[in-house]
């Protein structure tokens, strides 16, 4: 490697090293902001604080990522081009991808992390932050209202049902205010349930049933209507294949899953509606573009960046920036046109991606 590439790896990830901290740090500072209030007035210890900031920095680590890399990149090479470093290079022969070639190594290097991260840590740190933020953190909410526990649980059960609850208390294993729709093999709601609570009634260690209270059972026939007289019981044991521990769990955010539980969740969902299992498949092929997500805006950023001279040095940061930033809005339609039917989720996942990559390509060729 010649001394310029080593000069300009080493800026960069010394760039990196800065840049992802003061995001990470920036992005604390202001959410400790929104809550000090209830710091004080409620007597929220620093352990809490610390514990939970720790826990989501793995997360916050994963997100703040590409903006770290694109914003390095950009300021490394932007200050070789307003020293008038990278025309001198070019004039002496060499080749604009060379001097890129070593950052987009080290970046490729960065999305593999970023992507074991997300897959292996993000999901346990996560649930344990928002632990810490649901039961120390924001308890005076539920004190206040009296909403203890997760709210509105919504959960494609297996078995071909949905189930709805107001609240969920993991703490009593109990739900409160259910419905559950049950479908047939053509996804047609056959069965109508209401129960006002269903409490989880433990047989042995490991094993259980859950029990309904006040259960009305209501029969569906195929144009949506109800069918006879709903039976009505006190007391009924529901047909629940889930166990408390795996409610939770299946409630899950799909961006807080791995790669692999995301896989076994649409596996249970086949039975759901095909919206909900077209959304989950976007969802679980942007699980492996989002990594390169860095790499992209590296490619579409710096060659805006370059810009001779000194008086066009802010210009070029801010084109460099914005070239990068760009990324997101059209990769978010994308995504969308996937959940909508209109794309397919290979496609949206990942075409905004390689249309991105390629744009950049051209314009590094154009600069070189």
């Amino acid at each position: 490697m010649q001394l310029l590439e080593k000069h300009i790896l080493k800026d960069y990830a010394a760039s990196f090293v800065f840049c992802i901290t003061l995001l990470i740090v920036v992005g604390i500072i202001g959410d400790i902001l929104s809550f000090i209030e209830n710091i004080f007035k409620y007597g929220i210890s620093l352990g809490s604080i610390f514990a939970f900031y720790f826990y989501l920095a793995p997360f916050a680590f994963v997100n703040m990522m590409p903006f770290a890399c694109l914003l390095a990149a950009v300021y490394v090479f932007n200050t070789l081009s307003k020293h008038q470093e990278i025309t001198a290079v070019i004039a002496s022969g060499i080749n604009l991808w060379k001097l890129i070639k070593p950052v987009l190594a080290v970046t490729f290097i960065f999305c593999i992390i970023t992507f074991i991260v997300n897959d292996r840590v993000v999901p346990y740190t996560f649930e344990k932050a928002n632990t810490i933020r649901r039961e120390e953190l924001e308890a005076h909410r539920a004190e206040d209202t009296n909403e203890r526990g997760i709210r509105d649980l919504a959960v494609y059960s297996r078995g071909g049902q949905m189930m709805f609850a107001k609240y969920f208390y993991p703490g009593k294993n109990s739900l409160e205010n259910v419905i559950i729709q049950r479908q047939d093999e053509d996804n047609d709601v056959v069965e109508k349930i209401n129960a006002r609570e269903i409490k989880w009634i433990k047989k042995g260690k490991t094993e259980g049933v859950w029990e309904g209270e006040d259960v009305i059972v209501f029969s569906i026939n195929p144009k949506g209507g109800f069918m006879g007289d709903p039976e009505v019981f006190k007391k009924k044991i529901m047909d629940i294949p889930e166990t408390p521990e795996e409610l939770g769990k299946v409630q899950s955010d799909p961006r807080f899953m791995s790669y692999r539980q995301l896989r076994d969740y649409i596996d249970v969902m086949h039975t759901g509606s095909e919206e909900t299992l077209r959304r989950l498949e976007v969802d679980l092929n942007y699980k492996l573009a989002f990594p390169f997500m860095a790499l992209v805006t590296i490619l579409i950023g710096v060659p805006f960046s370059i810009e001779t001279g000194r008086a066009n040095a802010l210009i070029g940061m801010a084109k460099g920036i914005t070239a990068g930033v760009a990324y997101l809005p059209v990769v978010a339609i994308s995504l969308a046109l996937g959940k909508a039917g209109v794309l397919s989720p290979e496609l949206s996942s990942w075409s905004v991606a390689v249309a991105f990559s390629l744009a950049g390509a051209h314009f590094i060729n154009l600069k070189s």
